[in-house]
């Protein structure tokens, strides 16, 4: 009987095997060449002729080649409901034969209107039946027509070691694997390549018995199948109100941008951002890396204008993790005191959760850097692409060309299309459900908790490491900076810390580390040519002892521009876009105070200190000797001693 035939080794020439396909002979050798399936080349004469092997083929093509009565017998088996779609379809498929694109549309619309509704069909399904039936026939039209299909042509044995190659962390390609699972074969079976099932062979069995995200997990990972496929808790923001919790991230802009010293840049922006409405609160834009310098700063900016936060959602990295901002990892062993002062945060009573590492999940900011990457990055010259694969080719030419902006221009932009374009974006998002992050923020934000202006300021000051007072005073030799102040004439050998502003390094407060009380105001004397300006920063002070040097240059090969809208336009046609929809709202907040904390005590001795003047230093200066005086028995022996020391002199 035919069905019986044998098909492991039928060879069909090009031909014949491009009809059963429905490929033209052109794209079946292609295919085959990719090592779609198995064939072979024999010369006869000049010319060459392909051949494939019929058990390599799709199973519909080895049906309809052996003209098994499959097909037939499964719609006569089918239930009615199965039949109504093939009957339903038929007709159109006869009447539309022949038809292709617009011809085919105008059919499609003439039939619609003739017929009743639920005979109606649409281009791509009239498409994607003729498909079926050209493979299946009358059964492709049935609504389950898959489960007719045979068993695969790949046997159980080889499947299972191919599937022990292929389903492993690493993702090694699929060819790969096909390549040591025929050598496995040959060695301990005797298998002849000729015969063996194609790769695709391989791969229609794995997509038919394994589902898509099991394939995932076992190729990709736990991590990665968790953020494509895992299931997820929905948040409920009901009981949490606007500016109560904050979250905090860093992320690198993919835009190129030139220094100051004519460098090609990335920046990197740390942020400090509502956690409901979304509204940024606080952010710093800069060329160096992210360090917790830029927490504070941003922290500062946020808080000024914001008050503080009941909670704060930050990273697991190290610079989020500082001593002086969190409290360091809670692994590491510090006494709970000390814990408590040098932590900004405990300071302030805020609570402190740190995400997940490597998590997007748990810090909503990630999508808002995603936002800024549709809305900023993509349309600015000199857009690098979040990877390899999305790098344009023509960043190299616009950097070149010196076309890129200038960062402190590209600063002042981006800081504008965060007031006025993201944290005015409409979203209609579960918690947004319409409004701005602005308009949300601020229907909640009644009451802001903060503290004075001057202790904030102390607060969000870092916090070195611990110091000994020594004769020429405080010697910090990570940056090279030594500070002094009079009063340490009389605190030599004394254990200290100091608390220092973020922007200018040149004063800092020190505290004692027995008991934390503040002592006084030391200023840096390191007689570096920064010194000369009212601000010293940090890396000022690096740059000073650093003696890299600086030899990478951008060449400036201008060449002729395109038209392009410039970002500046781009930003007005957002504010104008956004501003359409825009909704008057009140923004007046109750200010509430924390008037006493160990900050503010330290802010009131300064300006005491202050107020009284400089520190009297005189009881450390030795008084000089007053000259002996000679006592004289009778007057005449004073004259006398008189006018002898004169005739001396």
């Amino acid at each position: 009987m035919k069905e019986n035939k044998d098909k492991t080794n039928i060879w069909l020439d090009i031909e014949k095997s491009a009809e059963i396909l429905g490929l033209s002979i052109q794209t079946l050798k292609k295919q085959c060449r990719r090592g779609y399936y198995t064939f072979k080349i024999i010369r006869r004469g000049k010319r060459t002729h392909y051949f494939l092997l019929l058990k390599s083929l799709p199973d519909f093509a080895q049906d309809k080649y052996l003209k098994e009565d499959v097909i037939n017998t499964k719609y006569s088996e089918a239930p009615d409901w199965a039949k109504a779609q093939a009957e339903k379809y038929l007709p159109i498929i006869n009447a539309s034969k022949g038809l292709r694109g617009e011809a085919l549309k105008d059919f499609i619309d003439k039939w619609n209107l003739e017929h009743e509704k639920w005979l109606n069909t649409s281009y791509s399904s009239v498409i994607k039946m003729r498909r079926r039936f050209f493979r299946y026939g009358l059964s492709g039209l049935l609504s389950q027509h898959g489960k007719h299909l045979s068993g695969s042509t790949v046997p159980d044995n080889f499947f299972e070691y191919f599937k022990n190659l292929y389903l492993v962390e690493g993702a090694p390609s699929i060819r790969t694997c096909w390549d040591l699972t025929l050598g496995y074969a040959i060695r301990m079976f005797d298998a002849k390549r000729e015969t063996f099932p194609s790769y695709m062979a391989f791969k229609r069995r794995l997509d038919k018995e394994i589902p898509k995200q099991s394939i995932y997990l076992a190729r990709m990972g736990e991590t990665a199948w968790n953020r494509k496929y895992g299931g997820y808790i929905e948040r409920d923001y009901s009981n949490i109100l606007c500016n109560e919790v904050w979250v905090s991230d860093h992320a690198q802009i993919d835009v190129a941008c030139f220094d100051s010293d004519n460098k090609v840049v990335f920046p990197w922006v740390t942020v400090w951002r509502d956690y409901k409405s979304g509204k940024w609160l606080g952010w710093i834009l800069q060329t160096g890396n992210p360090n917790s310098d830029y927490i504070f700063q941003s922290f500062y900016y946020a808080a000024e204008k914001y008050g503080l936060p009941k909670d704060v959602i930050i990273d697991n990295g190290k610079d989020y993790r500082s001593k002086d901002f969190a409290g360091g990892r809670r692994s590491i062993k510090i006494s709970t005191n000390k814990t408590k002062t040098q932590s900004m945060l405990a300071e302030l009573n805020i609570e402190v959760h740190f995400a997940l590492p490597y998590n997007a999940q748990t810090k909503p900011v990630e999508r808002d850097f995603l936002k800024i990457k549709e809305i900023l990055s993509k349309h600015f010259i000199g857009y690098r692409g979040g990877n390899v694969v999305e790098r344009p080719q023509k960043l190299a030419k616009e950097i070149k060309s010196g076309k890129i902006m200038k960062f402190e221009d590209f600063k002042l932009l981006f800081d504008k299309y965060i007031l006025d374009i993201l944290n005015k974006r409409p979203s209609q998002g579960k918690t947004l459900n319409g409004l701005c992050p602005d308009e949300l923020f601020y229907s909640e934000f009644k009451e802001k908790i903060t503290t004075t202006k001057d202790a904030l300021k102390l607060f969000c000051m870092r916090t070195s490491k611990d110091f000994t007072i020594r004769r020429n005073g405080i010697k910090d030799t990570t940056l090279g900076i030594t500070y002094w102040a009079d009063w340490m004439i009389s605190k030599m050998g004394l254990r200290v810390y100091l608390r220092r502003d973020i922007e200018d390094y040149k004063e800092a407060w020190a505290f004692r580390c027995d008991n934390d009380e503040f002592i006084g105001t030391v200023n840096a004397v390191k007689a570096v040519a920064a010194l000369h300006a009212d601000k010293v920063s940090k890396e000022e002070f690096k740059e000073a002892m650093s003696i890299k040097k600086r030899n990478s240059k951008v060449a400036k090969a201008y060449i002729k521009q395109t038209l392009t809208i410039s970002p500046e336009e781009q930003y007005e046609n957002y504010k104008a876009a956004y501003n359409s929809t825009k909704k008057d709202f009140n923004t007046d907040v109750k200010v509430s105070k924390i008037a006493n904390t160990n900050m503010d005590k330290t802010v009131r001795k300064k300006k005491e200190q202050d107020d009284f003047g400089k520190f009297d230093l005189s009881i450390f200066l030795q008084e000089e000797p007053k000259p002996k005086e000679t006592l004289y028995l009778y007057e005449t022996d004073k004259i006398l001693a008189e006018r002898n020391k004169k005739y001396i002199n």
